[in-house]
């Protein structure tokens, strides 16, 4: 007899790779479930999700563009500090107009709802947060790590922010 145990908790509402790009996995699909959408709201939401996929993924494509060229640049020998920072403020500019369509969207898609669907989605939305933090889901937080005692765990480069993948192997 075999039998398996799993400690972790399933996904709920986590980010992964979906319909909308990285970040929009199974967990959207889970937190509108909970909603008890009616089926015109469901085709609407999809429909407004469709499109925002189609706005959304030319400008994602662009931003790894822009992060390839950034790498590219601080790898050379000597470093065009012109060329890079132009790099960069137009990746600025690209993840302020992601950001505006992403708000844009999620105001549409709160317009199909009613008020007791934006109460839940907000809640489930602030559960997610709070178990982000403490790193129940996602890759957030320090949760155990190999070695770890008291849960803080080994985190090489953490001292060094969310970009510091970016400059690996330089």
């Amino acid at each position: 007899m075999t039998t398996s145990l799993n400690a972790q908790r399933p996904n709920q509402g986590g980010r992964g790779l979906g319909p909308c790009g990285s970040g929009d996995g199974p967990g959207r699909a889970d937190r509108y479930a909970a909603l008890d959408l009616s089926d015109e709201q469901q085709a609407e939401i999809n429909t407004l999700r469709t499109a925002h996929y189609k706005e959304i993924t030319p400008l994602k494509n662009k931003m790894g563009e822009l992060k390839a060229r950034e790498r590219t640049l601080l790898s050379e020998e000597t470093v065009d500090m012109k060329a890079v920072g132009k790099t960069i403020d137009e990746q600025t500019d690209l993840m302020n107009s992601i950001r505006k369509l992403q708000v844009n969207h999620q105001v549409a898609v709160k317009g199909q709802l009613s008020d007791e669907q934006v109460m839940k989605l907000q809640q489930r939305r602030q559960y997610a947060q709070r178990d982000g933090r403490r790193g129940i889901a996602g890759r957030k937080g320090a949760g155990m790590r190999e070695g770890s005692r008291d849960g803080q765990g080994s985190r090489q480069g953490a001292g060094f922010g969310r970009g510091y993948r970016s400059y690996r192997g330089m």
